[in-house]
């Protein structure tokens, strides 16, 4: 699994880019320098929990989406955490997560 630094950075930087904020506007709407808004976001400094309720207001979202991030992890991750999914389920549950991802890659 990613540092949680790492991949809170890569949520923010999407949310950021989502909006079409630069960095120096992200900082300006926090009241924080630009440069610890580019640190956050290449996971060298994880923010305080008075700026992760400043960041969830400048992006308009609850804090918890700040936290919504496992779709970001590497390819490697992710593939290791499907099959660990996959090999805990009951037979209906397998058949049923086979259609879901028929119906959705196909």
């Amino acid at each position: 699994m990613n540092n949680i630094k790492i991949l809170f950075g890569r949520k923010i930087r999407e949310l950021r880019k989502k909006r079409n904020l630069t960095q120096a506007k992200l900082a300006e709407l926090t009241n924080v320098d630009d440069k610890h808004i580019s640190c956050i976001e290449s996971g060298k400094n994880f923010p305080s929990s008075d700026l992760i309720e400043r960041l969830s207001n400048a992006f308009c979202v609850e804090i918890k989406e700040l936290f919504e991030f496992h779709y970001l992890e590497d390819s490697e991750n992710l593939k290791k955490d499907i099959i660990g999914m996959i090999e805990t389920l009951k037979k209906e549950e397998l058949t049923l997560a086979y259609k879901y991802i028929r119906t959705f890659l196909l």
